[in-house]
């Protein structure tokens, strides 16, 4: 059972908090005093101190330092104390204008999401493509390379784009393929692989060769969409004094690198709704424990995909969690806009 503190108690961890985040040393009774608190004696703020280090929520890095908070600290503020912020005007607009300047593909929506989250925040971030387990098809293409080979494009449905190279049973004039291809786009527009598979509409050897790619290609994109990841950020999390060791660089440089850490979570994330916060041993992975990862769902309930924010735990919580709620909010509107 969490305990519960005092309304004074509360007011000197948010301060406590407040500051370490901002000064990234620990505090001390004066400067609580001194900042906020006139007519309350450094003695009382000692106190209060000492009750809350008592109850977990602060230590002492020596003997005769300030406070630092402990990962129950940042947790008790996060959930009880910390007060909503919005992002301003210009940052709204900045973010949303940079969406509407690149193509309708989810791919790249993706990376410009980690991007943006990255600078804003000033953390490493990461999103995952909406997690379709049978991907459905919006449009395809083919493009003569050679004279018995063409690329095979295909847009899903979700927005992503994939490329094919095809050998053919012949060989084909351009016009040709593109009749091909308004075709089966006609035709099998919204199908699953399976779906495809099983296609018998096929005319001809060439339309039966592209029907057995597309629905390989389907099948290939369905697998591999769970470990899908985009990142950004990791320079400006390994320049963060907690992360100046090597060896714990490199193990959260290897962690990104790798992406199944942020897979695992993904997985944690997407079962629910609204911003998930894990502090310390909350997260997934050993390599973050000393991290602190903000973390919500877009899209909708039956193709969710996950964006977050991992930082150290002296992070600027309320700032990241306006960020991450409003490129969430963006993504959700523009994969709703390609039909997801």
């Amino acid at each position: 059972m969490e305990q519960l503190l005092s309304d004074r108690q509360q007011a000197v961890l948010a301060l406590i908090v407040r500051e370490h985040v901002t000064l990234k040393m620990p505090v001390g009774s004066g400067t609580i005093v001194r900042k906020y608190g006139p007519g309350v004696s450094p003695a009382t703020v000692r106190h209060e101190m000492v009750s809350l280090a008592n109850h977990g929520f602060v230590i002492s890095t020596h003997a005769s330092s300030g406070r630092v908070p402990t990962d129950q600290g940042y947790r008790y503020y996060v959930r009880h104390l910390m007060r909503p912020v919005d992002l301003s005007a210009d940052e709204r607009r900045m973010i949303n204008h940079q969406f509407h300047q690149i193509e309708r593909d989810l791919d790249q929506w993706s990376q410009l999401a980690a991007t943006v989250l990255a600078q804003v925040t000033g953390y490493a971030s990461f999103v995952t493509l909406p997690l379709v387990r049978r991907s459905r098809i919006r449009h395809v293409d083919l493009v003569a390379t050679q004279d018995r080979a063409a690329m095979l494009i295909a847009l899903l449905r979700e927005g992503t784009l994939h490329r094919q190279l095809l050998a053919l049973p012949g060989a084909f004039a351009q016009e040709r393929l593109d009749e091909v291809a308004r075709r089966l786009t006609q035709e099998l527009r919204g199908k699953r692989a399976e779906e495809i598979t099983g296609w018998s509409g096929a005319r001809d050897p060439l339309e039966t060769v592209v029907r057995d790619n597309l629905a390989a290609l389907l099948g290939r994109v369905d697998q591999q969409s769970a470990a899908d990841v985009r990142y950004d950020g990791i320079s400006s999390l390994l320049a963060q004094p907690e992360f100046s060791r090597g060896e714990k660089a490199g193990d959260i440089l290897r962690a990104f690198e790798q992406r199944q850490t942020l897979v695992e979570i993904a997985d944690v994330v997407r079962d629910h709704h609204g911003v998930q916060v894990l502090i310390g041993d909350e997260n997934p992975s050993s390599v973050l424990r000393e991290c602190a990862t903000v973390a919500s769902r877009y899209g909708n309930d039956g193709t969710a995909g996950v964006i977050g924010v991992i930082g150290p735990t002296r992070m600027r919580y309320d700032r990241v969690i306006a960020t991450l709620q409003y490129v969430g909010s963006l993504l959700t509107e523009l994969w709703a806009d390609l039909g997801g």
